[in-house]
């Protein structure tokens, strides 16, 4: 049955016996009360600790004053993402633009958030974040009305009520402490746990064995053809050991077209497949000779200006011989699934190639030096087997040092993002066959290797759903924490620009702004939707 149809049905249930309940009298009586399929539970328990938490004031006074530096970084930076996914909107095929459930944190219904560990995550980020507005509540002062969770089957969220009418008389140092506490202690808890899940737990893991891991694969080419997969460990070709990359990229392969032996390991079991030979095309360049000419991905580049490429050491050095804007014989295999096997692509026999100084001085200048030297281009991303493969150490360091190489502010952002979007690029949760390459080793030798990946993944999860959270609720955008930040902020602004202002006319001013802000931040987030889908 479909999983939107039992999910359907369990709602149904749920609403069904929640309602009947509700009828009897019997929620009520427990403090429970039903919006439409919403389940909001309120409770004095829990005041007692969180009176008992927020004692220390010293302690949490220096916490609000960083949480506040804390949601000012945060919130520059996300608006400096949504605007920047803004300007690449038009780039993004339709067919690749994100749906309404990837904008939305809840497990099982965004697909890449899986439920347990989703569940766990969200839980740990509610808690975090209430538990945190209502210490910084009390720290202020301001009284607690309750406490609660709410429910759509499974909790959705718990809050901490404070007084509406005492926070809003209370200053504004008070106030802003209060909705600054929760999104930047989500934020806290994030870089502990990618703290702990990448220099703790994935630095201590080992490679079980030897070989080039398999992380991509180019559709419709020889390996794919052949059903090898991500994952997969490639340990020799025709019975020749390729431990590393070098000895894949400079493989002495036969003829192009030609059938290879490759062995593999995947999840621990050895395989043995046969597979065309060749340099297969994995991506194509928009504009460029090679997507011009209808050379597509999967596709083998078998000889180029009369000479064969039987790997990719061999198509670098003939194209670093040729030259800008010269006319080249050019030969391309294609699957054909009349035969099963590759053959020429009769339609192509020529090209003429690009400049890569040209074509490296738009998309990447800052390569371009003195010594960069001009040569001529197909603007394709090629790989042996149509397989970009990596050592297991390479696969893990993306992992275990996500700021491995960082050398400026820009990469250390595309490192960030990289690690954010692990999730998206099959790596987060980490399960077979990735967990088949690697056992713990040092403080962790002796764990159980099921019970360390899934504490791993606890973390990772817990880092994910928490910097997700903090990040959406510095939005300023009310009624989000970082629009009531925001506000007071811009009110404190105001005063001091706008010194003969009535205080209904600052109002006017600060309601505007806000407002106008909130719109902005709704259509950045709408436009990553419909955006796409227009061109």
């Amino acid at each position: 049955m479909n999983a939107y149809v039992i999910a359907a049905l369990v709602i149904a249930a749920y609403i069904v016996i929640f309602y009947i309940l509700m009828k009897k009298g019997i929620l009520e009586k427990h403090g429970i009360h039903m919006w439409g399929p919403i389940l909001m539970w309120r409770t004095q328990k829990g005041k007692n600790l969180i009176e008992r938490l927020s004692k220390p004031k010293r302690f949490w006074s220096a916490y609000s004053t960083l949480a506040k530096f804390i949601c000012i970084g945060v919130m520059i930076f996300i608006m400096a993402l949504l605007i920047w996914e803004a300007t690449l909107v038009a780039s993004i095929p339709a067919e690749k633009a994100p749906g309404p459930e990837l904008m939305l944190g809840i497990p099982g219904i965004n697909p890449v958030i899986p439920i347990w560990y989703g569940i766990l995550g969200l839980v740990v980020a509610i808690v975090v974040h209430e538990f945190s507005h209502g210490i910084l509540t009390r720290v202020g002062g301001m009284p607690l009305k309750s406490l609660g969770l709410v429910f759509l089957v499974i909790p959705l969220g718990a809050f901490v009520e404070p007084d509406e009418k005492e926070l809003t008389k209370a200053e504004k140092k008070k106030r802003t402490s209060v909705y600054a506490a929760g999104p930047a202690a989500n934020v806290i808890v994030a870089i502990i746990c990618a703290l702990l899940f990448s220099t703790v737990f994935l630095s201590s893991v080992a490679p079980v064995r030897d070989g080039q891991v398999v992380i991509s694969i180019a559709t419709d080419g020889p390996a794919d053809r052949a059903d090898l997969s991500f994952g997969s460990q490639i340990v020799s070709i025709d019975g020749q050991s390729v431990l590393t990359k070098d000895e894949f990229d400079n493989f002495t392969a036969p003829l192009p077209g030609e059938n290879v032996t490759v062995q593999y390991y995947f999840s621990d079991t050895l395989y043995s497949k046969e597979v065309t030979s060749g340099v297969a095309v994995t991506q194509t360049a928009s504009g460029l000779p090679a997507a011009d000419a209808g050379i597509e991905v999967g596709m083998i580049i078998a000889s180029l200006n009369d000479t064969s490429i039987r790997n990719a050491s061999d198509l670098k050095e003939t194209l670093s011989l040729t030259h800008p804007h010269q006319t080249v014989n050019i030969t391309i295999l294609t699957y054909y699934e009349g035969s099963g096997k590759f053959e020429v692509f009769s339609d192509l026999t020529t090209i003429t190639l690009a400049s890569k100084k040209e074509y490296y001085l738009r998309v990447a200048p800052d390569l371009v030096g003195p010594d960069f030297k001009d040569s001529g281009y197909l603007g394709v991303n090629t790989a042996y087997l149509g397989a970009s493969v990596n050592s297991p150490e390479v696969v893990v360091r993306r992992l275990a040092h996500p700021m491995y190489g960082v050398e400026s502010a820009g990469d250390a952002i595309s490192s960030t993002l990289y690690y954010l979007a692990l999730p998206f690029a099959g790596l987060a949760p980490i399960q077979s066959p990735i967990t088949d390459l690697f056992a713990p080793s040092g403080l962790f030798a002796g764990i159980p290797v099921e019970a360390f990946w899934v504490i791993s993944n606890c973390l990772y999860w817990i880092f994910w759903i928490n910097i997700m959270v903090g990040m959406t609720n510095v939005l300023p955008a009310i009624p989000l924490d970082g629009g009531y930040l925001f506000k007071d902020w811009l009110d404190s602004l105001v005063v001091k620009v706008k010194k003969d202002a009535t205080e209904k006319d600052r109002d006017k001013y600060v309601s505007t702004i806000t407002y106008v802000l909130a719109l902005a931040v709704l259509f950045l987030i709408i436009w990553q939707l419909i955006g796409p889908r227009l061109f």
